[in-house]
């Protein structure tokens, strides 16, 4: 019971810091029998609470030790039955470790499921981290009747550390492991132990994105952006992004060895039209709208007047009630981080768990003061409400005037406009020639 609350509370909190959460693969996930779920480890603690909530089974988890000493952090952990991993960079005793296999295989045995990073620690490197071991080791010494099948998870941002970014989970082909005798130590052959683990690291590699450097995953993105800029920005999705992506950062590697200086200029260009774009005012990902008519602007203005109206009275409490502990959780996130951007988002989802119950709990207490027991009742039920309110007012707005703002430098500036939608269409068009050239995108995205 107590799993599926946790399971369920973190998925809701997950789908507000989230604006898209995008699942593909679940049908590669086995109904039953022992599972090994292999997560990449960009972004600390986000990464595994999105397996608990979404995976299509209920997942238990190894973690390092330090976590079972956290305040709060602590406290959740042992309530999701998590293994505590012992490592040398802790100051921990790893002999300890014999215990925490003997616990990770027993549930196996048992037909469970366990998630595990095989990369050791959240990092934001543009790639994977070399895998540790300890998941061949597990998955071949589980001693069950029916093999071990290792889900490899590939696990996406769009932007890791932002609040209303998308995520995306990509479950891979598993690799199904069938258990061998151990020697007198507990231990597997060290030879399939390399050869599980080179296998998995492969079909990780399969789900993720990366590269030797960040420059390309940075340009991978812009790229992506003028390409996605032709279709119905409602249709796209997380999965079609990070697949382009992927792509293209496999094109840049081609392209550095094959021509660095188109590769140059390729990225001067892109760089050139972003800021344009930015100068402008202008989204270079949506298509420019439609020369504006006063029955266009008079209805999208009447529809946004009847929103407000609905939702303001709501939300304009929601917004005074809710800034502060969004103002201070954005302070406070970065100076306890600091520059380590894969636990940013965990820092902000934790000070979120934390100061925005507060806030309900003190409206809750005003409204006693005031009405009693049924102030305190409507004043707990409303405030979460008015931050819901809040949150969808501020982003309809926010669309609204992006499109006000597209609409009026299309009037006042409309040969700018269409100078810079020509120059996006040019390198979108190079863009895929280039890449047919390379291999790296099929000819029908043209």
């Amino acid at each position: 019971m107590l799993r599926t609350v946790l399971r369920y509370g973190f998925g809701r909190v997950l789908s507000l810091f989230f604006r898209r959460i995008d699942i593909v693969g679940r049908e590669r996930v086995p109904a039953d029998g022992p599972v090994l779920f292999a997560i990449n480890h960009p972004n600390g603690l986000v990464d595994p609470l999105l397996l608990l909530s979404f995976a299509p089974r209920a997942v238990s988890f190894l973690g390092k030790a330090p976590l079972f000493s956290m305040p709060v952090i602590g406290w959740f952990v042992r309530a999701l039955d998590t293994i505590p991993v012992y490592r040398r960079q802790d100051q921990a005793d790893t002999g300890q470790n014999r215990e925490t296999f003997a616990r990770a295989r027993a549930l196996l045995e048992r037909g469970g499921t366990i998630a595990i990073a095989p990369e050791g620690a959240s990092h934001s490197d543009p790639g994977l981290r070399p895998l540790k071991t300890g998941a061949a080791r597990i998955a071949l010494g589980a001693g069950t009747t029916s093999p071990v099948r290792i889900v490899p998870v590939g696990l996406f941002y769009t932007d890791k550390a932002t609040f209303r970014s998308e995520a995306l989970i990509l479950f891979g082909e598993p690799l199904v492991v069938p258990p061998v005798p151990l020697d007198d130590r507990g231990e597997p052959p060290a030879d399939r132990v390399d050869q599980i683990t080179a296998d998995l690291e492969r079909r990780l590699a399969a789900v993720v994105l990366q590269a030797d450097e960040h420059e390309a995953l940075e340009l991978a993105a812009r790229a992506e952006r003028i390409l996605s800029a032709a279709g119905d920005p409602k249709a796209r999705t997380v999965d079609a992004a990070f697949a382009t992506r992927r792509q293209l950062a496999a094109g840049y590697q081609t392209l550095r060895e094959r021509d660095p200086a188109l590769l140059d200029r390729l990225r001067r260009r892109l760089e050139r039209l972003d800021q344009a774009f930015r100068r402008a005012r202008l989204d270079p990902t949506r298509p420019v709208p439609p020369r504006p008519t006063l029955r266009s602007v008079t209805a999208a203005s009447g529809w946004l007047l009847l929103r407000v109206v609905i939702f303001l009275p709501l939300a304009l409490p929601g917004l005074l009630l809710h800034f502060p502990a969004y103002w201070a959780i954005g302070r406070l996130a970065r100076r306890f981080t600091g520059p380590s951007d894969d636990v940013l988002a965990t820092a902000k989802i934790i000070g979120a768990a934390l100061l925005y119950p507060l806030t309900w709990i003190a409206v809750g207490v005003l409204g006693f003061r005031w009405g009693g027991w049924p102030g305190a009742a409507a004043g707990a039920f409303l405030a979460p409400l008015s931050g819901v309110a809040a949150l969808s007012l501020v982003e309809r707005f926010d669309r609204f005037v992006s499109g006000t703002r597209a609409l009026g430098v299309h009037l006042v500036d409309a040969d700018r406009v269409a100078a810079l939608v020509g120059e996006r269409e040019a390198l979108r068009r190079d863009l895929i020639t280039l890449a047919g050239q390379l291999g790296q995108l099929p000819p029908s995205r043209g």
